[in-house]
């Protein structure tokens, strides 16, 4: 049997929000762009709540829905879904495309969030 990995919630954004937590925080700040109907999306983001957990206090974890913000998504240049994106001090610093495990994701992150 699989131990649990502990999880932390991940806030939905929208479009308008989005300007001021990725780009205006003090914080690195990932945000998930994916969607419901994606089944990779569904696989990847609990893997992403277990992000939040492990970084909670050094970095802030959102999610968009990719499909209901498109535009935000194509003023990224990000192609298909699901894509983190880590922003560090206002600039995109990493882009991550489909399925990651864990502790993959954490050994990319380590590289950037202090």
């Amino acid at each position: 049997m699989r131990p649990e990995i502990p999880r932390r919630p991940v806030s939905h954004i929208t479009d308008t929000e989005f300007e001021a937590l990725a780009f205006g925080s003090e914080r690195p700040v990932l945000v998930f762009f994916g969607s419901r109907r994606c089944k990779i999306c569904r696989q990847l983001f609990p893997v992403t709540e277990a992000i939040a957990h492990d970084f909670q206090g050094r970095m802030n974890v959102y999610g968009v829905d990719a499909g209901k913000y498109r535009l935000l998504f194509q003023s990224l240049r990000l192609r298909g879904i699901p894509q983190l994106v880590l922003f560090l001090d206002g600039e995109v610093k990493l882009r991550l495309g489909g399925f990651h495990p864990h502790p993959v994701l954490v050994d990319q992150l380590e590289q950037w969030v202090p």
